[in-house]
């Protein structure tokens, strides 16, 4: 079976798993950065301070990323929809299971 998206809704990325997935791979890129990084600028940094960089900073990181998405979904539904360019083309295989 041939599968081809012509389009994306926008709706699909923003109210998805992906806002938290994005949210979780920035928390934990931002714990590194912090905790386990040397950094002059971070050795003086209070704990509290510290984690209050690590939610400033996956929340930006999710902001920028989701509406990096975004952006993206639009593009390719203005190339899909009006330039009329093909979409993204899948071949699925049904494998009968007794």
């Amino acid at each position: 079976m041939k599968l081809e998206i012509r389009n994306i809704n926008v709706s699909s990325i923003l109210f998805s798993s992906v806002p938290v997935v994005v949210f979780v791979l920035g928390l934990l890129g931002a714990v590194i950065t912090f905790f386990f990084t040397p950094s002059p600028a971070i050795y003086t940094m209070t704990v509290f301070k510290k984690f209050i960089a690590i939610g400033m900073y996956s929340l930006m990181y999710t902001l920028l990323v989701v509406a990096l998405l975004v952006f993206v979904v639009f593009i390719y539904n203005f190339f899909t929809n009006i330039v009329g360019l093909r979409g993204i083309k899948f071949d699925i295989e049904e494998i009968n299971q007794e």
